[in-house]
């Protein structure tokens, strides 16, 4: 499933970073400065062996990017990521959006902001780029200013149904994409505010999830020790940070 460089929240250190291999690729969801700079100290190979738990795992040959909203936290080290995979690893970059109006707001950052190499990435949407791995951008809500362009993700990784929240202050728009058995990574929150999903309100969906043997998996802490501790009793795990071997 997903190995995890960050499990916390926006005003911490280790940010949410979450990543798979998929064949000779090395997917990211989301990808905050903090996850950029574990890549350029550990090195792709090490990534791969980590993930697949060898150590004769390939080095990945390019980057996939899933974005899922454009808050900094998630999307600050997208730009040297791609400046550091042109100039130094020569590998390509593809970053994908979720949808047209998001495709349109990388595009400003990356092109007009950050001037990323042309030729040193590619900016599709999730209709474009056509990965088998992904099966749904599901729309979510997060801050108002945002509204329209938040988003998570359904995957098949492994032969298993994967939702992966993004930010989101809600889980209503991810129920209908949870069938038996599913893995679900979702954000959760100590505090109780409008655009994160706070813990009593995760717990509403907890005979939900009981009866779709779910497996439940919680990230973007802000308050690990709190979360964790409201809820265990319903069996639900941290995100599983990466250990190196």
């Amino acid at each position: 499933m997903l190995k995890f460089l960050g499990r916390r929240s926006a005003f911490h250190e280790e940010q949410n970073n979450a990543y798979f291999i998929d064949g000779d690729r090395l997917v990211m969801l989301d990808c905050a400065m903090n996850g950029f700079h574990v890549i350029r100290r550990e090195g792709l190979k090490k990534l791969a062996e980590a993930y697949r738990g060898s150590v004769d795992a390939e080095e990945p040959k390019e980057f996939v990017i899933l974005v899922t909203h454009t808050h900094g936290d998630h999307i600050g080290g997208i730009p040297m990521l791609i400046h550091y995979a042109y100039y130094v690893l020569k590998k390509p970059v593809t970053v994908v959006a979720p949808s047209e109006e998001v495709k349109e707001d990388m595009d400003y950052l990356l092109r007009r902001m950050e001037g990323c190499a042309q030729d040193g990435y590619r900016l599709l949407t999730v209709e474009e780029a056509g990965y088998e791995f992904v099966k749904a951008a599901i729309l979510t809500e997060h801050v108002p200013d945002l509204a329209g362009r938040c988003f998570g993700y359904q995957l098949e990784l492994e032969g298993r149904n994967v939702i992966y929240t993004g930010d989101s202050c809600t889980l209503k728009p991810f129920l209908p994409y949870i069938t038996e058995g599913t893995v679900l990574y979702t954000e959760v929150s100590a505090f109780d505010t409008p655009v994160h999903l706070y813990v009593e309100r995760l717990l509403e969906q907890e005979e939900f999830l009981r009866e779709k043997k779910a497996e439940v998996y919680l990230m973007h802490l802000d308050d690990e020790d709190l979360i964790l501790g409201k809820t265990k009793s319903a069996g639900y795990q941290p995100a599983p940070l990466v250990t190196w071997i």
